[in-house]
């Protein structure tokens, strides 16, 4: 009995991890890397000497979430429309 029990907590605790969660550590290790290296020179305050403000908050925002995928891509969705207006 003790065993089939702990095998039926063990698969109720599996399914309380959201997925959202893990697939953000997953592509938080291999994707956001990748990511960061290509959002730092597009949002460095040196290469937008007429907005070097709104740059240099982008760039710390950046450094901050450099290991959070999602909050990395929704950085690049802001860097995009801010400082190139697209």
């Amino acid at each position: 009995m003790n065993i089939i029990l702990r095998l039926f907590n063990r698969i109720r605790f599996r399914r309380t991890i959201k997925r959202d969660e893990s697939t953000n550590v997953v592509n938080g290790i291999a994707k956001a890397r990748k990511l960061y290296k290509e959002l730092i020179p597009k949002a460095h305050p040196d290469c937008h000497q007429d907005k070097k403000e709104i740059a240099e908050e982008f760039t710390q925002r950046i450094n901050e979430n450099r290991f959070n995928y999602e909050a990395l891509l929704l950085l690049e969705r802001e860097v995009e429309e801010k400082l190139y207006n697209k």
